[in-house]
């Protein structure tokens, strides 16, 4: 197979992740597979931004885990060639990060425990969205090409894309359950409002008010007497 119709299949069983949505690992995970099949690095690691970790502290993959170290020196001293990629927006490559000691002290020493040589850090971006950094290492000097960074940043571009559409599937799902639940809540006290206007002789307004101070005297909620009006026969 030559180089274009691996990179059209890649991205075929990329595309396929898009009509649905995905957890973000499998979508990270899809990313550093499709990088290692075209581009054929020493490894690759994923670093999230902080806008998209949510309740997580951190969030990061790789391939292979051991490589994750470097992530975490990268996010502890704030500084390497995945920092520069975010904060300006542009891939970062290095040949040789042996000559980038005195500016990145503490991720030169650590990549050469890890016999890594060269890197090329990938901001994840789309429109608006920073979604993070992808890297990709060589254990020997490597000259990253043109043709290298353009599919690291279409297929990282392509992870947000789906990263974006997940969120956004998701989002979707939570207002629609909120509304579902407000409409059920609804409907069942309202219902109650009208077995309480029937045992009282009274109109709904007035029986509202009987629920809601029953409620408020044994603290709980509106919704749960009405729930225990209709469900549980519960008197007031």
């Amino acid at each position: 197979m030559s180089d274009s119709e691996l990179l059209v299949a890649v991205l075929a069983r990329f595309a396929r992740l898009l009509p649905a949505a995905h957890e973000l690992p499998r979508i990270l995970d899809e990313l550093m597979r499709s990088a290692i099949d075209v581009l054929e690095p020493g490894g690759v690691t994923v670093a999230l931004s902080p806008q998209l970790r949510g309740d997580r502290s951190e969030f990061f993959m790789g391939v292979p885990e051991e490589l994750l170290d470097l992530e975490v020196c990268q996010r502890d001293h704030d500084r390497g060639p995945g920092v520069v990629a975010y904060a300006c927006g542009a891939p970062v490559t290095v040949t040789e990060l042996g000559s980038y000691g005195d500016l990145w002290p503490e991720y030169t020493n650590l990549a050469g425990r890890h016999r890594i040589s060269s890197v090329a850090a990938i901001p994840m971006r789309l429109d608006e969205t920073e979604a993070g950094v992808l890297s990709l290492y060589s254990r020997a000097p490597r000259t990253w090409t043109g043709k290298d960074l353009s599919v690291a940043t279409l297929l990282a571009g392509m992870a947000t894309g789906h990263i974006v559409t997940s969120n956004l599937v998701a989002r979707h799902r939570r207002v629609t359950e909120e509304l579902q639940h407000a409409l059920s809540t609804r409907i069942v006290v309202e219902q109650a409002k009208g077995v309480i206007a029937h045992a009282h002789h009274t109109t709904p307004d007035a029986a509202f008010e009987l629920i809601r101070a029953h409620a408020r005297r044994n603290r709980v909620t509106v919704h749960a007497v009405s729930h225990g009006i209709v469900e549980l026969g519960l008197h007031i």
